[in-house]
C-alpha cells in the first residue's frame, strides 16, 4: 500500500512540475519574439519537459500563434530591429538552420521570418545576435510570420 502512495505522489509531482515549466517556457517564448498577448496560440511543443539537475541539454520549444491584422502589423514593427527579413528565408540563412520541427513552416514564402542566437543559455539570453553574424550556431532564436495565414510559428532550440 505505501509503495502505491509513493508512486502516485511522484506522479501528481511529476505532473504538477511539467506545467510550471511549460507556464515557464510560454512566458519566455512571448518575452523572447514580444508575441502580443491578444495572440492565440493553436499549438505548443517542448522538449525537454522539465529541468533535470539545472540543465535541458537538448532544448526544443516551439509554439504557433493565430494573429489579427493588428497584431500581426504590431509585431512586425516590434520586431524589425531584431533583423527581420522577408521571405523567402535567404539561402545562407538556411543553410545553418539544424533542426526540423513540424511546427515551423519553413516552405513559407509570404510573410517574415527572423533568426538570432545567444551562444548559451539560449531560453534567458539577455543579450542575442543576428545568425548571419556566426558560422557554427549552438542553438537558434527562429520565427516566421505567415501574412497569408496570420499564423506566427517560432522556436528557441539548442544544440547543447
Amino acid at each position: 500500500m505505501k509503495i502505491y502512495f509513493i508512486l502516485l505522489l511522484l506522479l501528481l509531482l511529476n505532473t504538477s512540475c511539467q506545467q510550471v515549466m511549460d507556464s515557464s517556457d510560454k512566458a519566455a517564448l512571448k518575452k523572447h519574439f514580444e508575441i502580443p498577448d491578444e495572440a492565440e496560440m493553436i499549438a505548443y511543443d517542448g522538449f525537454p519537459p522539465m529541468a533535470g539537475f539545472g540543465q535541458r541539454e537538448g532544448l526544443s520549444i516551439s509554439s504557433k500563434y493565430k494573429l489579427n491584422d493588428e497584431d500581426m502589423n504590431s509585431w512586425i514593427k516590434n520586431v524589425r530591429s531584431k533583423g527581420l527579413k522577408k521571405l523567402p528565408i535567404e539561402p545562407e540563412c538556411k543553410t545553418k538552420l539544424w533542426f526540423k520541427d513540424n511546427l515551423i513552416p519553413m516552405d513559407t514564402q509570404t510573410g517574415y521570418y527572423f533568426c538570432r542566437t545567444a551562444g548559451n543559455d539560449v531560453l534567458n539570453a539577455t543579450e542575442t545576435k543576428p545568425c548571419d553574424e556566426v558560422d557554427n550556431l549552438n542553438d537558434i532564436i527562429f520565427a516566421i510570420l505567415d501574412i497569408e495565414k496570420k499564423e506566427l510559428s517560432v522556436i528557441v532550440i539548442s544544440g547543447y
